[in-house]
């Protein structure tokens, strides 16, 4: 058996889903098709590439992984299947390998040009060459044995913290469900930039947050709350317990969407 994980932008109201699953079945009866979501803005690579990077290392060693957002080819963006860290992901070349991993040694990635004669790669590829593709890597028909190996992907630049002056300045890059709101800053780069200072978080007037904690419920309902999700990234939403009119809203009340920022300010001598 082998696990297909998918990530699209297809909603679950329709069947294009179901028709996605049913081609891999039928290709070969023994995949496992997980979902790890079908509800990412539409052509949202920024989204689908953070979703990619929470859950990668934590699907075991040979894991298909089909990229559905902006999955069309054209003239400049062929279909690709990229190998790295014993696992595989089917995609357009449309830069989502490089939001993923965007310090990845080369040396440790190949690349394959997906064509499969026949595979319907135009209408609806994630039914059509992906799920082929997807089923003969399951069936352990590698891609080194079928497929051109390629040089180089198309490569773009995500959003990314930057420093001003001694504050970093980091941006919203992923809402979920409930309202959490996922900046683009890892623990390690704060602890790199912060060398332990005290900082102050903005979230709201009048509201500063200045330490982390590792639960919703470590702050009182109502309150926000700062802390590091289990992607490293810096999470910071409220304690909604008991749900309500507050569950799924954080992000209005704080009136932040997609790309905007927040400012986090450090205090002290960052030498001692």
């Amino acid at each position: 058996m082998s696990i297909v994980a998918l990530i699209s932008d297809l909603g679950t109201k329709d069947h294009y889903v179901s028709l996605v699953k049913a081609a891999l079945l039928n290709n070969n009866p023994t995949i496992i098709p997980v979902d790890i979501s079908h509800e990412v803005g539409t052509g949202e690579i920024g989204e689908a590439a953070f979703l990619f990077r929470s859950v990668w290392n934590s699907f075991p060693f040979g894991t298909v992984f089909m990229n559905g957002i902006s999955s069309y080819k054209n003239s400049s963006k062929e279909h690709i299947i990229i190998e790295y860290q014993d696992r595989y992901l089917i995609t357009a070349d449309n830069g989502v390998f490089s939001l993923i991993f965007p310090d990845v040694n080369v040396d440790d990635v190949k690349i394959y040009l997906l064509n499969i004669e026949a595979a319907d790669d135009k209408r609806f590829p994630m039914s059509g060459v992906f799920a082929l593709a997807a089923a003969r890597i399951a069936q352990g028909n590698y891609p080194e044995l079928w497929c051109e190996k390629l040089e180089g992907l198309i490569k773009i630049k995500g959003l990314e913290p930057y420093l001003n002056g001694q504050d970093i300045v980091t941006q919203v890059m992923y809402i979920d469900h409930f309202g959490n709101l996922y900046f683009n800053l890892t623990k390690k780069l704060f602890d790199e930039i912060g060398k332990g200072r005290s900082f102050a978080i903005p979230v709201r007037s009048q509201t500063t947050i200045n330490k982390f904690h590792e639960r919703f419920v470590d702050v009182e309902v109502g309150n926000e709350v700062a802390f590091w999700g289990q992607n490293d990234y810096l999470v910071i939403s409220m304690n909604r317990e008991g749900g309500g009119d507050r569950a799924g809203t954080f992000n209005r009340l704080m009136n932040l969407d997609l790309g905007d920022s927040l400012t986090i300010s450090f205090h002290g001598d960052a030498n001692r």
